[in-house]
């Protein structure tokens, strides 16, 4: 039985054909996860950015609110029962005014929070990506 050697040019076309279909580095694959990486990252940039907006736009209604809470409000009654109604609706709005401190606040809370994930996610990404290299 006899053997064929393959001739220099075939065997250089071979490896052209290799090398063009991405098999002699593995650059591509590093840049292909690179560009996954970062798109990655833009998908959660973007997603926070909405959750921030969302927020943002819900805090300020609640301060529209905050701001109109006892306005266009009318006691009526003798002058007997105007200081209990007066007080009853100054007590009323002080415990209004309480509540929506205490719902802005947690909003203002949860924006903060995601303002610190949107800046922290580019470094865990990216610190996941070298754990993953190596």
């Amino acid at each position: 039985m006899k053997y064929k050697r393959l001739s220099p040019l075939m065997l250089s076309l071979l490896s052209t054909a290799l090398m063009s279909l991405g098999f002699g580095s593995c650059r591509s694959k590093e840049g292909l996860d690179r560009v996954r990486v970062q798109e990655e990252i833009g998908r959660r940039q973007a997603r926070l950015d909405g959750e921030i907006a969302e927020k943002a736009a819900q805090l300020a209604r609640m301060r529209s609110d905050y701001e109109n809470i006892g306005r266009g409000e009318c006691v009526y009654g003798g002058p007997n029962t105007m200081r209990e109604a007066i007080a009853a609706m100054e007590k009323r709005q002080a415990e209004q005014r309480k509540e929506m401190e205490k719902a802005m606040q947690s909003v203002s809370n949860e924006i903060d929070s995601l303002q610190n994930e949107q800046q922290r996610v580019p470094e865990n990404v990216l610190n996941e990506f070298g754990k993953n290299k190596k």
